[in-house]
């Protein structure tokens, strides 16, 4: 049996819509339990459908906890029967055709009412797993953990208020005489004011009543606490919602300080600023160089090799490579950026590397006379390092560019290793001086 990846799109909607379940579940389960209108309709065994569904679907998808992968129908069985199957089981099992099989038609006048009732709510263990669910899509979607941590937040708080307003109820606060669905909605009304500690005084407890007076304390010291969480950490998670742009902010505010405290020219921190600006543009503040190297060689090989498909289609010495030579050869390249009117390279200073140019345009000088203009997919700076001469010609960045620098050392390794680029680099230069 061929199993489901973990992190395929259906796994992701089906525990979305598992979610949606278990909170449909607590909301409409409880409020009939509570006020005593309870009935298995259609909806409550959609619901038990969907949580026993939801125990095969876990038997047909591959595992992924951290490193560790289940991938086959044992290893996957395994694990499902040693860690959720027990609350999964539990949460689905038809407890009512179970009561009806055993004593028959049960209603609110029979000794077993109650004990119905509280097997009803068995099922909200359910909500045990909902941490579990929440860190699966995180991962399948890609989200950040800040967005993760908000998002189980508000389900909670959302589960939070109406169990507080259905403890309203049950002590019998509120305006007892109206509907059932105007008691609720005052109750969440009162459950909202309070915990938010903002607590208009139009709904209060019962001044002759205990049992009121003392779940209001409870709620408000909830409140208290609730409240100063959210102000402790939503706040924070707010600002960690896009960590890289966090942290480019920060980097920005050092460079301006440094600039200014040094007194370095306008116009010249102008252009420090735009060239972080560009950056953020291109890369979102990350630097691939920085987290390569934390990756172990083969990984960081097949992301050079995927970072670097632009380069290696675009410039003609690394077209019909083998794949050895293309493999090292990503590794020794350095990525570089470039402003407009960046001198990239100086006519007369020693060459110690030559540049491939993926992105933009640069000018070749040679005694101040514009000679050339090249364009993507382009190479320079290889004669210096081939004849072992200073540079003959000055390369000026004419926009914002972007390429990769080969030191001397690397490339003369590459030469020394592979006669065919050795020779292809002979050809091209051969080619640009005719």
């Amino acid at each position: 049996m061929k199993l489901l990846p973990h992190n395929h799109p259906l796994r992701t909607l089906w525990n979305s819509t598992v979610l949606l379940g278990i909170l449909i579940f607590l909301f409409v389960i409880t409020y009939r339990v509570v006020f005593g209108t309870f009935v298995p309709d259609a909806i409550y065994y959609g619901l038990i459908g969907l949580f026993t569904l939801d125990i095969g679907m876990n038997f047909m998808t591959r595992v992924k906890k951290g490193h560790r992968r289940y991938e086959t129908p044992p290893e996957v069985a395994r694990y499902y029967l040693g860690t959720w199957f027990f609350l999964d089981f539990i949460a689905a099992f038809p407890t009512e055709l179970v009561l009806v099989a055993l004593f028959g038609p049960l209603h609110p006048d029979s000794p077993f009412w109650g004990v119905y009732l509280l097997l009803q709510l068995l099922t909200l263990v359910k909500l045990l797993k909902v941490g579990r669910i929440f860190s699966e899509l995180q991962e399948a979607l890609g989200l950040i953990p800040a967005v993760q941590r908000l998002l189980l937040f508000g389900y909670w708080l959302l589960a939070t208020i109406h169990l507080i307003a259905l403890g309203w109820i049950l002590i019998g606060a509120g305006e007892q005489d109206r509907p059932p669905a105007d008691q609720y909605l005052r109750a969440l009304y009162w459950a909202t004011t309070t915990i938010s500690t903002i607590g208009y005084g139009d709904y209060t407890p019962d001044h002759n009543s205990n049992n009121q007076i003392a779940y209001t304390i409870l709620i408000q010291l909830f409140g208290v606490g609730m409240f100063s969480y959210i102000i402790a950490n939503v706040s924070s998670l707010m600002s960690n919602l896009d960590v890289a742009k966090t942290a480019y902010r920060r980097r920005l505010d050092e460079i301006n300080a440094f600039l200014y405290a040094q007194k370095i020219p306008s116009e010249l921190q102008e252009r420090v600023r735009d060239y972080y600006s560009y950056l953020w543009e291109q890369q979102r503040g990350v630097s691939s160089i920085q987290l390569l190297n934390d990756f172990p060689r083969s990984i960081s090989q097949e992301i050079l090799l995927f970072l670097n498909k632009e380069v290696l289609d675009r410039v003609e010495l690394f077209r019909g490579a083998n794949e050895l030579f293309i493999r090292e050869a990503v590794q020794l390249l350095k990525p570089e950026v470039f402003i407009p009117g960046e001198y990239i390279i100086r006519q007369g200073e020693y060459g110690d590397c030559m540049y491939f140019l993926t992105s933009g345009e640069v000018k070749i000088l040679v005694d101040a006379k514009e000679v050339a203009r090249l364009g993507p997919g382009t190479f320079f700076g290889e004669t210096a390092l081939m004849e072992n001469i200073h540079r003959n010609a000055t390369v000026i960045a004419l926009a914002y560019c972007t390429g990769y620098r080969l030191a001397r050392s690397d490339f003369d390794g590459l030469r020394s290793k592979y006669p065919e680029f050795n020779r292809q680099v002979q050809s091209v230069m051969a080619g640009r001086k005719r």
